[in-house]
């Protein structure tokens, strides 16, 4: 049986050790500084903790110790920022796409229902729909003025389907008023929890049952000058 759980795990070790070498080559493209950052942080990090270490204690082991731990600090911050550098780069190059903010959504963990798109005009403005704890979300991107008309029109729908379950309107952009791509998962679940899963579940499906699905968008991000169909 250990025989057979080693080749998984080896899989699953190379696995992790390739996502993180695409993630490195994809945020090096757009971010030319990260393998310095990397380095001075971990450099940084690194030997200052190992010099106190050696000149705080006496013993080997007392410095073999600590030094071991200062290493993994300085691996831990390296992690940190390598990652925090990646999640940058990463809504830089979705952001002003249509469709950017379902794939921000569509990171969502378990037990959020998104559908993309359940309204698209001409302009490329977007409506997506969330169900969760929060109740209902609508988030609206593209042009705010558009956007604030089309996101009243889809809570209007919504609604009759809804009931008394909440629904609330988010729309994305950097303006006064609107929600960045970065905090736009963070500012849908500090919306506190409003209905149980299972009262989101039956959500879904009576809008799965009313026909108010999704126009079909690929999945993340949607290139630019793409044509939408028309409602």
């Amino acid at each position: 049986m250990a025989k057979n759980k080693e080749p998984k795990v080896k899989k699953e070790r190379f696995k992790t050790l390739k996502q993180i070498g695409q993630t490195y080559s994809i945020t090096r493209k757009t971010d030319k500084a990260l393998p310095f950052i990397i380095l001075g942080t971990l450099i940084g990090t690194t030997v200052p903790l190992v010099l106190i270490a050696q000149f705080a204690f006496q013993s080997s082991f007392s410095q073999l110790i600590t030094t071991t731990l200062a290493v993994s600090i300085g691996l831990l911050a390296t992690v940190y920022v390598f990652g925090k550098r990646a999640e940058k780069a990463a809504y830089a190059r979705i952001e002003g796409q249509p469709g950017a903010a379902a794939a921000v959504l569509n990171t969502l963990r378990k037990g959020w229902f998104v559908t993309p798109a359940v309204a698209v005009t001409r302009n490329q403005d977007l409506v997506h729909r969330v169900i969760g704890p929060v109740g209902i979300v609508l988030v609206g991107e593209g042009s705010p003025g558009r956007v604030a008309q089309l996101l009243e029109s889809e809570r209007v729908k919504a609604k009759r389907i809804a009931g008394e379950i909440p629904v609330a309107s988010i729309i994305v952009g950097n303006g006064e008023g609107l929600v960045t791509f970065k905090k736009l998962n963070k500012t849908i679940m500090k919306m506190g929890k409003k209905i149980s899963p299972a009262e989101s579940r039956e959500l879904r499906n009576r809008f799965g049952a009313s026909g108010a699905s999704a126009l079909p968008i690929p999945k993340g991000a949607m290139p630019k000058g793409m044509r939408i169909p028309r409602r």
